[in-house]
């Protein structure tokens, strides 16, 4: 959470994120007195060095690839929170060849997990504003699939009143 709401670079897949956890333990005013506090921020820390969202290295924690996805994931749950709709419609298309379907279903349940619905079977929509992370997610996705994966940004679409019914009685 912290490196979700401080990172102004998040977006920008070639920025390494990178913390010194005890730095940031002091400069956030933590006081470390008490062995309770250190046991407690020792078991913090090796938490973090098993988890699969961090690299650690040299005493610093990168933020791994799993990580970042799972930090921008994040941030679209927070835009989705967003009650206004600007009436564009988010669409990500794409081919992915059948000898790839595992990829393909794959994208799919991503897609639906962040909010997506089906418009067909390759098209998938959303009216939420989250065209920036959107295209870091893709950067992403595009190193692990052998097809093509776009974002349009659609501002008239017919018939979409079942969608529109759809999305917004979620709100």
């Amino acid at each position: 959470m912290y490196l979700k709401d401080t990172s102004k670079d998040l977006l920008d897949a070639g920025i390494m994120m990178v913390f010194e956890p005890r730095k940031l333990i002091r400069q956030y005013g933590v006081s470390l007195y008490g062995n309770h506090n250190n046991d407690y921020f020792s078991r913090k820390l090796y938490n973090i060095k098993r988890s699969s969202y961090f690299v650690v290295k040299d005493n610093k924690c990168y933020v791994s690839r799993k990580g970042r996805i799972e930090i921008i994931q994040s941030l679209i749950e927070d835009k989705k929170k967003v009650k206004k709709w600007d009436g564009k419609w988010r669409a990500i298309i794409f081919d992915v060849p059948e000898k790839n379907k595992r990829e393909r279903n794959f994208l799919r349940r991503e897609l639906k997990s962040i909010g997506f619905k089906e418009l067909q079977h390759s098209i998938w929509i959303t009216p939420y504003d989250i065209e920036k992370e959107l295209l870091c997610l893709l950067k992403f996705w595009q190193e692990d699939f052998s097809g093509d994966i776009r974002l349009l940004v659609v501002e008239k679409m017919t018939n979409d009143e079942d969608f529109k019914e759809l999305f917004l009685s979620q709100k």
